[in-house]
């Protein structure tokens, strides 16, 4: 998949694209992962939040997919990896946009940030923050691309993705320690001019490991 734009009208107008739209092998928010049981399909919603798989339209019901398991993230004990947080990409002049993607762009013509949000069991310590890519992956990244995270403004480290489209076979990298939260949210953006795009799945993209 090629993801470019050049404008900040054009983000916004990829970005529109239907929410309450289920994934398509053709669509922008295509991933590995949704292979949804029989009955349901994935949805992305801005209003609620919500994206995964759902038996009904989800996208306008204010508390998300009426199938969702609302219980509390346990602790097992060891190590653990949790993959896929909640993304929002946010360009200057408009509302944050809900995307299951790594998209960050810092050029003339385009500038946009990523929060991604994790949710941890109230015990988890020892928290990490890592990106990930297996041998089949779907993934883009400029010259410069180094892209710091931030937890409560402060930065707590940075991954350089420069080069590592073009490197075969799955790797990971370490980004930084985190404070853990039950909510852990972290910024991202760029450094320097460049963009990084990378298609998020089960065991792709970022993840934050903790122990229990």
């Amino acid at each position: 998949m090629h993801f470019q734009v050049s404008t900040v009208a054009a983000a916004l107008a990829l970005f529109s694209l239907t929410t309450a739209l289920p994934t398509t092998p053709t669509s922008l928010l295509t991933r590995d992962d949704t292979q949804c049981e029989t009955g349901k399909a994935y949805y992305v919603c801005n209003l609620n939040d919500f994206r995964g798989c759902c038996s009904v339209d989800p996208c306008a019901l204010e508390d998300g997919c009426p199938d969702q398991n609302n219980d509390e993230p346990t602790c097992k004990d060891g190590k653990a990896k949790l993959f896929q947080p909640q993304m929002q990409t946010i360009i200057e002049g408009a509302d944050p946009i809900s995307t299951p993607n790594f998209n960050v762009s810092n050029t003339a013509d385009t500038k946009w940030e990523q929060t991604m949000t994790f949710k941890l069991p109230a015990d988890a310590k020892s928290c990490s923050i890592n990106w990930a890519v297996p041998a089949d992956r779907n993934f883009q990244a400029g010259q410069n691309a180094v892209v710091r995270a931030y937890q409560d403004g402060k930065s707590i480290g940075s991954g350089d993705f420069t080069g590592w489209p073009d490197v075969e076979g799955p790797h990971s990298h370490t980004v930084g320690p985190a404070e853990c939260k039950e909510t852990l949210e972290l910024r991202l953006a760029l450094d320097k001019e460049s963009h990084v795009f990378l298609e998020q799945g089960a065991e792709t993209g970022w993840y934050v490991q903790y122990d229990c």
